[in-house]
């Protein structure tokens, strides 16, 4: 990416999702005991297979009421993240069993984290899969103002010219209304998969500095395929475009 932080700055660097496709958090002191706890379990304060701090404990380190904080865990055990038990108490589940594909749970992370090198692998290797057959459906289905929004979105998409936020809100809409214009109501489910992958590989590039991570002709490409009703054309220009992540997912991952 072109749009980079200052390194003092990537700490504290969080995109935000566009307001439609924000996340699902309660408000207020849960909000926030969430947020807290949630950070603290994804960023190893809390080692996994650990039992968590008593009730009592969150209730003076949040600084919240004890319903919050049981509010807070129900939150955290949807999420995969907890369980809990009367013979034990509460404890952080295995990563294997946290919902990796929740952006809450992705955003959570630091941005160094070393977990955060294999997530960008592994989603990248999901969105080759499923992001080119989109494509070719979103080729034969979109209705006229799919196509116009598909193809607005990609020509917002400006590396060097516009911000990192900027850039990752244009991304969003082009992905998201790929997946709407299938008209596959199974795969408009996959939107929030694809925000998140999408998340991770924005914020791991701005991590690592990389200039090539988002692609202005690569969107435009598939874009004007789409709008040409070229299935197979939109395919492959979508799996071209999805090319250059995996070369750099293929680098990070085998990086030590």
């Amino acid at each position: 990416m072109d749009a980079k932080l200052d390194p003092g700055a990537r700490d504290a660097f969080r995109l935000k999702l566009p307001i439609e496709y924000a996340s699902s958090l309660p408000t207020g002191a849960a909000k926030k005991a969430v947020e807290l706890l949630g950070r603290r379990i994804v960023n190893d304060v809390y080692a996994t297979d650990e039992i968590m701090p008593t009730e009592a404990e969150l209730v003076l380190s949040l600084g919240v009421s004890r319903a919050t904080v049981r509010d807070a865990i129900k939150v955290l055990s949807g999420k995969g993240l907890v369980r809990t038990a009367r013979r034990y108490g509460t404890r952080v589940r295995p990563v294997a069993e946290w919902n990796l594909l929740d952006g809450d749970v992705v955003g959570w992370h630091a941005p160094d984290h070393p977990r955060i090198k294999r997530m960008f692998a592994e989603t990248t290797e999901l969105r080759a899969i499923i992001e080119p057959a989109a494509a070719a459906l979103a080729a034969e289905r979109a209705t006229p103002e799919q196509i116009d929004t598909i193809v607005r979105a990609a020509y917002a998409i400006r590396p060097g010219e516009v911000d990192v936020q900027t850039l990752f809100s244009a991304d969003c809409q082009f992905h998201m209304t790929i997946l709407d214009s299938t008209h596959n109501d199974v795969m408009r489910q996959m939107r929030q998969i694809i925000l998140t992958m999408l998340r991770i590989s924005y914020e791991f590039g701005v991590l690592v500095g990389d200039n090539e991570a988002v692609s202005s002709e690569g969107h435009v490409v598939v874009a004007e395929a789409i709008k040409a009703r070229r299935p197979a054309l939109a395919q492959r220009r979508m799996a071209a475009m999805l090319e250059l992540n995996k070369r750099l997912a293929k680098h990070y991952w085998a990086a030590p």
